[in-house]
């Protein structure tokens, strides 16, 4: 199952470096250096990223595929994902995933 963790943003820098929006909930556990994000559109990928640090309230991420601003800006708006196991859970016993949520009825409490 892919899961999106990210949408890449502008190039910060003349380096290859971007913004990216995080859209996870872990991203000091999804954006880990090594790591390997697939993408949408697909042949804008794999990437391979190098390092992330948050700067000014954002993420700022480079990938070893991207060694200049000019490769950085082709990369904006392109949608990032991993592949993650369906049956992983998160780490919290009090934490969701969306997926596993969805089709649940819903009760309210007082009304039994």
């Amino acid at each position: 199952m892919q899961v999106v963790v990210g949408r890449i943003g502008r190039a910060h820098g003349i380096r290859g470096d971007v913004a990216v929006e995080v859209r996870t909930d872990e991203p000091e556990r999804r954006f880990l250096p090594g790591t390997t994000l697939l993408t949408d559109p697909y042949d804008a990928g794999p990437l391979v990223l190098q390092r992330a640090r948050m700067h000014s309230g954002r993420m700022l991420a480079h990938f070893e595929q991207v060694e200049d601003r000019s490769a950085a800006e082709r990369l904006r708006g392109v949608l990032l994902f991993i592949d993650a196991d369906p049956r992983e859970s998160p780490p919290d016993p009090d934490e969701f995933y969306d997926r596993e949520v969805v089709g649940l009825q819903v009760v309210d409490a007082e009304r039994g």
